[in-house]
């Protein structure tokens, strides 16, 4: 009888110090390896907002809510490292950042890991609109 007391002592401890101590664990990991956004909207007539301030590490989310593709591409680029995972061989190239078409209500996104001022190009048939990212 005794010994059956211990047991579930025991493992009442241990149940304690798992829910106490585990969950602690499992905030903290939530809390390094969290993720930032930046949503940006691509409207008929502008880029809300035209200029983003990041921290590294982002996710910039283009959002297009105008009612024609949109085309994404970045005016100096060079060089620039899109992998949040920092994998070699992430360097972009200016041309081939962004160059599918995003269509009506469809989003784009890049994650950004290298800090300096990026300046785009959002195009539409003629219409084309400038738009900043700057990654601290």
């Amino acid at each position: 009888m005794k010994i059956r007391m211990t047991v579930r002592v025991a493992l009442l401890l241990h149940f304690c110090f798992t829910l106490i101590f585990g969950t602690g664990i499992a905030f903290a990991q939530e809390k390094e390896g969290e993720v930032h956004y930046q949503v940006v909207r691509l409207l008929s007539e502008k880029i809300v907002p035209s200029i983003v301030t990041i921290q590294l590490g982002t996710v910039v989310i283009w959002v297009n809510e105008d009612t024609q593709p949109t085309e994404i591409t970045f005016t100096n680029a060079d060089g620039m490292v899109i992998a949040c995972d920092g994998s070699e061989g992430d360097s972009a190239d200016p041309e081939q950042i962004i160059s599918s078409r995003v269509p009506h209500a469809g989003v784009e996104s890049l994650c950004l890991v290298q800090r300096g001022r990026f300046e785009y190009t959002v195009k539409r048939g003629t219409r084309a609109l400038q738009g900043t990212i700057v990654v601290q």
